[in-house]
């Protein structure tokens, strides 16, 4: 799960924002570009926030997880379901 969690936490530091640098392939369509910058690091910045919940429960909670699945497993498995 440690290691999830690491994978989980740069899968969110890596996501891309639309700053003043990297703007430059919008730069031929200012009127249509310029109105998704907003949408698009929202976006971006709401990706990055989950990614950092997920990435501490993982790394925090992970006995709770695994037990919760072997919990979840064995309710199935009673039931008859493989």
């Amino acid at each position: 799960m440690q290691s999830t969690a690491t994978g989980v936490n740069l899968a969110g530091n890596r996501t891309p924002r639309f700053e003043g640098w990297n703007l430059a392939p919008l730069a031929g369509m200012p009127q249509i570009g310029l109105r998704f910058v907003g949408r698009l690091n929202a976006i971006a910045d709401t990706w990055r926030d989950s990614t950092g919940i997920l990435g501490n429960v993982l790394r925090d909670d992970s006995d709770k997880i695994i037990k919760s699945a072997a919990n979840y497993r064995a309710a199935n498995l009673d039931s008859g379901k493989p």
